[in-house]
């Protein structure tokens, strides 16, 4: 045993296994005592070959996202790669379970691969706006020529080792333990006394014309970006026109610059905030209960319906319409190309109507359903305030995949642990919500904040157009207007009176925008009229309200809409961290961003706020406060950081 890394000789084999929790991650530890393991076994006169494989259920899942944040120990990936790769015997990489990231460097780094068929692997630094490292972009195209290679690193996913295009990394694959065959392989290539290098792979460059084809079509669609898909694309061009170790210079390069670019960090913040939503204190405290029959009371329940059926449970209703709402949606995905064929049947054999034995209900009428052992209050548009226990489940909710859980101090610990792990089964990002403290919900506060400053901004002279503008500017897909259209008018009227009594603000009068809409019966996308008119052919401002309104700068004098916007959302924000309605300012991150739009390559909006500085976020609110409205009146919380130079995130803010 060398630290992280558990060793065995068989037969001048020596097996290097990674050995760290969790899942094997390249942590500074396990690279340094890799590297060691390398060198013993180069120097040992009893080794003839070397075999890399994971301890455990998988080989690795790559870097610690966190260090990316700060300088990077040696030895890095690039170093450990090529020390893999220069090895003077025959490396082989018995590859199980998951293989991501970093940890697909190494595995590309040996003389030969063999995994199991269900093993899986991924590039998915694109999903973090960052260039793979460790000569990934350079010998991945080499082995499996630049169409499939850019399949790969610009789509993120995880691929099976028996897709059929990654045939050629592997020199076997078995259903069985890898580990044998490659100890076999081992011994085979040590025994010939002569194997390839993956920098020395031709059968991806055999092809020239067809490998500029390739490239010349991901051109053309990327054409005018920049950012880390432009960049793979540019070290897979490289791939072909540079000798090998230029290759990888120019990929370090690349791979420098995009681990600084604020896209990367952003991502970075945001895919490390999903990953810690889930870690409720219940969790750990209590025990939780299989929740495998779920019934559902309700009407438009089809997507959450569709939801726990994908996750294998089973789904009764007495809603009438819902089993054909259901029918419908798995006939697109197999449509789509999305779902086998034969799947909507069994989905469907899961779903039954009537009364029964239940594990859980979600209602959203409020009411218990007879023969549920739990029963929880689904947010139905108006929030959960004083629900012991109710969820909120983003929607549509199979695509979402994001969930609040509204959680009282008299809610039963093990009824909480049990949902959240629901949905952590479902793939579903749940977050906790402190109640009384987060009111209507931390969401709807949140938006509902948004949207009465945007409301205010209507009422002092700009037209709707021009304040979801400026929401866009500030990273929604959407603002808040065509948001308030989609939801409905009277729902969002009666929302947004419980948010501005939470917020301590005056609720939208008769004077106000909302009521005048409503007045005239347009009351959103449903009957076509709202903020916008909604032809068939996509919403445009409504003729009562279209013109250039009044100059943004005569409202708001030198505070630009989204910055009035992103103050009223800042404010929110720290009225429920005050409150401890959230576990961690992340939290609220991630519901913005997969909530409701927010650029993820922003971060989410608290994290713009950190990179903005808390000093201009301040200097705003000051320009804001002269009208009066409480959603701008300055938060002590805010003082407090600028007085102390921090961040939401403890980084230092600009000053």
């Amino acid at each position: 045993m060398t630290g992280q890394i558990r060793q065995e000789l068989r037969d001048g084999v020596a097996i290097l296994l990674l050995d760290r929790p969790v899942a094997n991650a390249l942590a500074p530890e396990l690279r340094a005592d890799l590297a060691r393991a390398l060198t013993q076994a180069a120097i040992s006169t009893e080794v003839r070959a070397v075999v890399l494989a994971g301890a455990g259920a998988g080989f690795s899942s790559g870097v610690d996202l966190t260090e990316y944040d700060g300088p990077l120990a040696e030895p890095w990936i690039d170093t450990l790669c090529d020390r893999i790769e220069d090895l003077t015997k025959p490396v082989i990489a018995a590859l199980q379970g998951a293989t991501f990231g970093a940890g697909l460097a190494l595995a590309l780094a040996a003389h030969a691969r063999v995994a199991q068929a269900d093993a899986r692997l991924a590039s998915p630094e694109i999903t973090l706006g960052m260039v793979p490292g460790g000569g990934v972009t350079q010998r991945l195209p080499r082995l499996l020529g630049a169409q499939v290679a850019l399949e790969v690193m610009l789509g993120g996913q995880t691929l099976r080792a028996s897709d059929p295009r990654l045939k050629r990394l592997f020199s076997q694959i078995t259903s069985d333990d890898p580990l044998p065959a490659a100890v076999e392989l081992a011994r085979k290539l040590a025994d010939q006394g002569h194997w390839r290098r993956s920098h020395e792979a031709t059968r991806g460059l055999s092809d020239p014309a067809g490998y500029q084809r390739a490239i010349a079509t991901v051109a053309e669609r990327l054409k005018g970006q920049t950012g880390a898909a432009s960049d793979i694309l540019r070290a897979v061009e490289a791939a072909q026109l540079l000798p090998f170790p230029q290759g990888l210079a120019f990929e370090a390069a690349l791979f420098e610059d995009r681990l600084r670019s604020p896209e990367a960090r952003a991502q970075r913040h945001i895919y490390a905030s999903e990953r810690r939503a889930s870690g409720m204190p219940e969790r750990a405290q209590a025990p939780t209960r299989d929740m495998t029959r779920i019934a559902l009371d309700g009407a438009r329940l089809g997507d959450v319906a569709l939801l726990l059926l994908e996750g294998g449970k089973e789904v009764r209703s007495d809603a009438p319409d819902l089993r054909a709402n259901v029918s419908g949606a798995l006939d697109g995905l197999v449509k789509q190309g999305k779902m086998d064929a034969s799947t909507p049947a069994a989905y469907l054999a899961r779903l039954q109507s009537g009364s029964g034995a239940a594990d859980l209900a979600l209602s959203t009428r409020g009411s218990e359903v007879e023969g549920a052992a739990v029963n929880v209050p689904l947010d139905a548009g108006r929030g959960l305030a004083g629900a012991a226990l109710g969820l909120r489940l983003y929607r549509p909710a199979q695509t979402l995949r994001l969930a609040e859980l509204a959680v009282s101090e008299a809610a039963d610990p093990s009824h909480v642990a049990s949902l959240a792990r629901l949905c952590a089964g479902l793939g579903v990002t749940a977050v906790r919500a402190a109640q009384p403290a987060a009111g209507p919900g931390l969401g709807h506060v949140l938006m509902g904040a948004v949207a009465l400053a945007g409301l205010e901004m209507v009422r002092l002279g700009l037209t709707p157009q021009r304040v979801d503008q400026a929401a866009q500017r500030l990273g929604f897909r959407a603002g808040p207007f065509l948001m308030m259209d989609f939801d409905g008018l009277p729902l969002m009227a009666a929302r947004l009176r419980a948010v501005a009594e939470w917020l301590g603000c005056q609720a939208p009068g008769a004077d106000d925008p909302l009521a005048e809409r409503l007045a005239k019966g347009a009351v959103g996308r449903a009957v076509g009229r709202g903020f916008y008119d909604h032809p068939s052919e996509g919403p445009r401002p409504a003729k009562s309200m279209a013109g250039p309104g009044r100059d943004p700068a005569e409202v708001l004098g030198a505070v630009p809409p989204r910055h009035a916007l992103h103050a009223a959302l800042v404010g929110a924000a720290m009225q429920l961290l005050a409150r401890g309605a959230v576990q961690r300012a992340s939290d609220l991150d991630v519901l913005m961003v997969r909530g409701y739009g927010y650029e993820r390559a922003r971060g989410g909006p608290l994290f713009a706020a950190d990179q903005r500085g808390m000093l201009a976020i301040l200097q705003d609110f000051k320009a804001l406060s002269a009208f009066g409205t409480p959603l701008w009146q300055v938060p002590p919380m805010l003082r407090e950081m600028v007085k102390n130079g921090e961040g939401f995130f403890g980084r230092r803010a600009d000053t």
